[in-house]
């Protein structure tokens, strides 16, 4: 059951990530007092933490003239829905609202909590508003017994003198990637747990190298909620104990101990042995233009193989700005804006016209959030 203190940071971590991604500065706000925050917060930031606040805890988006009425109101309609409804990422087209009720998150962190025995305290570098932060950084503590610490993810902090003995530090893989660049190091028995995308093995080897005593990596969604963890490169996943599976024309489909519902993988997987699995590639996910079926991740592939293009993303508009694809682009040296005629030329002729980008914008580097995943633009 989550308390009141609870809605309250997840409401502070829902305002100061809609901040923080506007300001382009994850620590500009971290520190202040979120009473004290709130009155200052732009009036775009407060519409949207409104907005996303009534869908989290289930109730019609309004105002609120403070932040201790807007938490009173957020616990008040949690108690009352016994769930909780979290937005995926966005990453492989419109974000999607994923309930997940008391029951189902109850399930999940008790499965979870056994892997994490002899933990004393989780320090807690992700955000509480996402799925991964909720279920890992306020409900297993609570499960665990243990407290929390709510640290900027920083690489470049005194780690060695932050961490200790028995701490589970709860990150993603771009931060530990850069944790590692700066040449950190773990004092003894320190745990890791990564999840929101894949570690990469290099990462994982690294971060032992470096001293961890204990690594966890979750593979999950959204949609499902945490569903297989690894603890070394290299390793398949195991499936947590509350799913069950089938395998139906030799896809691997799980379903919820605490519910009747069979549902598919969102990616591709390999299942090597009974509960065991590797995940390959996400599925690709369709988005409809004007009433036809439109793949993103195929306008990607032909996009990234003109030699003017570096990287790219392609993804389907939002509501407000019309039913087309759009796509960013990172051009290679040598190649300015000024050659996106010769771009729009080479795709139309091997696009249809629904698949053809409607806009295209250009940037130094892909967009991604601060934990490392696709971000709209």
């Amino acid at each position: 059951m989550l308390n009141r203190s609870d809605v309250k940071r997840i409401l502070f971590d829902l305002f100061r990530t809609e901040l923080a991604r506007r300001q382009k500065d994850a620590l500009a706000v971290f520190d202040e007092p979120i009473d004290e925050l709130f009155p200052k917060m732009p009036m775009g930031v407060l519409q949207e933490g409104y907005k996303q606040a009534a869908i989290i805890f289930g109730y019609k988006s309004q105002p609120f003239s403070s932040l201790e009425l807007m938490t009173d109101y957020a616990y008040a309609s949690y108690l009352s829905n016994r769930q909780i409804t979290f937005l995926t990422s966005g990453s492989t087209g419109i974000p999607k609202q994923c309930p997940h009720s008391s029951e189902m998150i109850w399930e999940e962190t008790r499965g979870v909590a056994p892997l994490f025995k002899g933990i004393k305290r989780i320090v807690s570098l992700v955000p509480t508003n996402h799925l991964y932060g909720f279920t890992f950084t306020v409900i297993l503590p609570h499960t665990l017994n243990v407290p929390v610490v709510r640290l900027p993810a920083l690489p470049t902090q005194h780690w060695n003198v932050l961490l200790k003995s028995g701490d589970l530090v709860a990150g993603f893989p771009l931060f530990w990637n850069y944790w590692l660049r700066c040449g950190n190091r773990f004092p003894t028995g320190v745990h890791a747990l990564s999840s929101t995308a894949p570690c990469k093995d290099e990462i994982i080897r690294g971060l032992f190298q470096a001293g961890l005593y204990q690594f966890t990596e979750i593979y999950g969604a959204s949609e499902t909620g945490a569903m297989a963890f690894r603890h070394q490169a290299g390793e398949p996943f195991e499936l947590f104990p509350f799913w069950d599976t089938s395998v139906k024309e030799g896809k691997l489909r799980i379903k919820r101990q605490c519910n009747n519902t069979w549902i598919s993988l969102p990616d591709e997987v390999q299942l090597v042995k009974d509960r065991f699995l590797i995940p390959l590639k996400r599925a690709d996910a369709c988005v409809q233009v004007a009433g036809i079926n439109v793949y993103p991740k195929r306008v990607e592939t032909i996009l990234s193989e003109h030699p003017a293009v570096k990287a790219c993303r392609v993804r389907l508009m939002r509501a407000e700005e019309g039913e087309r694809l759009k796509a960013f682009i990172v051009l290679n040296e040598g190649y300015t804006s000024q050659h996106l005629g010769i771009i729009r030329t080479y795709l139309a002729g091997k696009l249809t016209v629904h698949e053809m980008p409607r806009t295209f914008t250009f940037g130094p580097e892909l967009p991604v959030s601060q934990m490392g995943k696709d971000v709209d633009w």
